[in-house]
Order: C-alpha cells, then sequence, then structure tokens
C-alpha cells in the first residue's frame, strides 16, 4: 500500500472512531434525557390519577352522608369510570424506558383493580348485593397494592439516576 493511501485509511478510521464515540455519547444523552422525561411525565400521570380518585372519593362522601341516591351515585360512577379508562388507556399507549417497565407495569395494574373495584361499586348500587361491594373493596385494595409497588420502583429509579 502506498504512503498516501495508508494515510487516508488511518484518516478514515479515525474518523469512523471518532464518529462511533459522538454516537454512543448522543445515545447515552438521549437516553438519559427520555428516562428523565418518562419520570416527569409518570409523576404527571400519578397526580392526574390522585386528583382523579380524590374527586370520586368526594362524591362516594356525599353519598354516605346521603346527599346522593344510590342511582345517581351509580351514574356518577359511571361517568367517573371512563374517565379512568381514558387515563388508563392513555398511560398504556405511552412507551417508557426499559428501566421503567415494572413500574409502569404496576401502575397500569392499579388502573385496572382500581376501574374493577368501582364496576362493582356501581354494580353494588344498582342491585344492592352486597357481595359485589366486598369485591368492590378487595380490588380497590389491590389497586393500592400496586400503586404502592409502583411508587417504590419510581422513587428507586429517579434516586439512582441522581447519584
Amino acid at each position: 500500500m502506498k504512503k498516501t493511501e495508508k494515510r487516508k485509511t488511518a484518516f478514515l478510521i479515525g474518523v469512523s472512531l471518532v464518529a462511533i464515540i459522538l454516537l454512543i455519547f448522543v445515545n447515552m444523552k438521549t437516553a438519559k434525557t427520555s428516562q428523565d422525561e418518562y419520570a416527569n411525565y409518570f409523576a404527571s400521570v400519578t397526580n392526574e390519577s390522585v386528583n382523579l380518585t380524590r374527586a370520586f372519593q368526594d362524591e362516594i362522601a356525599l353519598w354516605q352522608l346521603g346527599r346522593i341516591s344510590n342511582t345517581s351515585m351509580a351514574k356518577i360512577t359511571e361517568d367517573y369510570l371512563k374517565n379512568f379508562t381514558t387515563q388508563k388507556n392513555e398511560f398504556n399507549s405511552t412507551a417508557s424506558p426499559e428501566v421503567f417497565k415494572s413500574t409502569k407495569e404496576n401502575l397500569l395494574n392499579s388502573f385496572i383493580n382500581e376501574i374493577k373495584s368501582y364496576e362493582f361499586f356501581r354494580d353494588y348500587l344498582l342491585t344492592g348485593n352486597v357481595t359485589k361491594n366486598d369485591i368492590s373493596t378487595e380490588y380497590l385494595s389491590k389497586a393500592l397494592e400496586e400503586e404502592a409497588l409502583s411508587f417504590r420502583s419510581y422513587e428507586k429509579i429517579v434516586n439512582e439516576s441522581r447519584s
């Protein structure tokens, strides 16, 4: 090989190595940004979820005080079920970084169990079947367990990324 060809080859290899290193650096930076963005998104979704649940629980409190009839509370529950389902579907359709996979699954399971709980609660309101209310309570307990697992996982990821 001629001297000029060797220089060209060495130059191309050098440029290629620099490009590869820059590409790796950019990909790592993008992954970190993606992880941070998802962490912020996750926090906003959980905040919206808490607010929706709180608003619904406020309606239940009015029902418990006798200010809302069973039929009216069943209609209110049906309306809230639409909101909970929309929230679950939007959350489920959003891609998450791999590190958040179990965190997302736990929160998704929490949404699913909360929705089931309110479906059984609505049925209890319409039928008076106490068993449906008991099942509703069981699903709500499962929802809270999954939510707690999700929050612990989220906190662990966020704390590790800060270190």
